[in-house]
């Protein structure tokens, strides 16, 4: 059973966490706080679960939370990292001291820019699971690198992308079923296509442009917490454990190599668990308990995770 309390509200909205305690709890056990995928453009809290990062909570005494926030493109990239923060904050000062932050595609860069904020306490540990880590990186500031496929109305969805910039905000949109004919994934794939993520994100228009003209020196000092592979790292970072299938055609594998480089190289203590042949979301495809008896589709799969839980139980200790 889980509880859900609103963490913070804000333009009219109550952003909520759900918080699932385990069975057992010893007084400030590990918390892990995840935040949903889906482009920072789709997606709610509860949207593709890590089943398997769930139950191994419930079987160890971690607690296992799940936050809102605000989405894209009717709310700019700071605010929905401020949303992140708050959601963070709120669980170190309510629940535990002791968190674990974590994320899946979108919400696996919400937990690095969240850790990497000075307005954050550090946790135990990040865990990334396909995230989407390096903003600056070539795949968002050069435009023909479509999403799924070719979008032939790329201009009417920047426009509707324009007129939602000034729409109320929203902290939530199912995942849709079909996303190549879903409205707001057309936005997700319009962004790309055109190489206008950042701008949106950042509310700069032109901004991918001038970083592949001038490079990541034209990103203002104000807009660097939304880069944080770029700015963010650093020989203080915590512990990161990076989990990534390398035929990730959403979200590219080298996005996790390119920040495993990055910590390597500052001495953090960082692991990148590569799963071969896999792509986006290839672990919650199912649901899995890595600590029960029934076999898995995938034992190569239910290797990994079982390595990336040790990584954690390493930092909780």
């Amino acid at each position: 059973m889980s509880v859900t309390h609103v963490f913070k509200v804000v333009d009219g909205l109550s952003l909520e966490i759900d918080v699932h305690p385990p069975p057992t709890k010893e007084e400030n056990s590990p918390v892990v706080l995840h935040f949903h995928g889906g482009f920072l453009v789709v997606g709610e809290k509860k949207t593709f679960p890590p089943h398997w990062l769930i139950n191994a909570c419930k079987r160890r005494g971690w607690t296992y939370a799940e936050a809102s926030y605000r989405l894209l493109p009717e709310t700019p990239g700071l605010e929905i990292l401020q949303d992140a923060i708050d959601a963070f904050n709120w669980v170190y000062e309510n629940i535990s001291k002791r968190v674990v932050v974590a994320g899946s595609s979108a919400g696996g860069y919400l937990a690095l820019a969240a850790t990497a904020h000075p307005a954050t306490p550090r946790p135990l540990a990040v865990l990334s699971i396909y995230g989407m880590m390096d903003l600056a990186s070539e795949r968002y500031i050069h435009p023909g690198q479509p999403v799924l496929a070719r979008l032939d109305n790329e201009e009417q969805a920047l426009k509707e992308v324009e007129a939602a910039m000034q729409s109320d905000a929203i902290d939530g949109y199912p995942f849709p079923a079909s996303p190549p004919t879903d409205r707001r994934f057309g936005w997700i794939r319009a962004l790309h296509q055109a190489a206008q993520y950042l701008d949106v994100l950042a509310r700069k228009p032109g901004l991918a442009g001038r970083i592949a003209g001038e490079g990541v020196e034209a990103i203002s000092v104000e807009d660097r917490v939304l880069f944080p592979a770029t700015f963010g790292l650093n020989e203080d970072f915590p512990p990161t454990v990076l989990l990534h299938g390398d035929a990730d055609v959403l979200v590219g594998f080298e996005q996790s190599v390119v920040v495993a480089k990055a910590l390597e190289e500052f001495g953090v203590d960082v692991v990148l668990e590569r799963v071969e042949g896999k792509g986006h979301g290839f672990e919650a495809e199912e649901v899995i308990d890595l600590d029960g008896d029934e076999e898995l589709e995938d034992e190569v799969v239910g290797d990994t995770l079982r390595r990336v839980i040790a990584h954690l139980e390493r930092h909780v200790q």
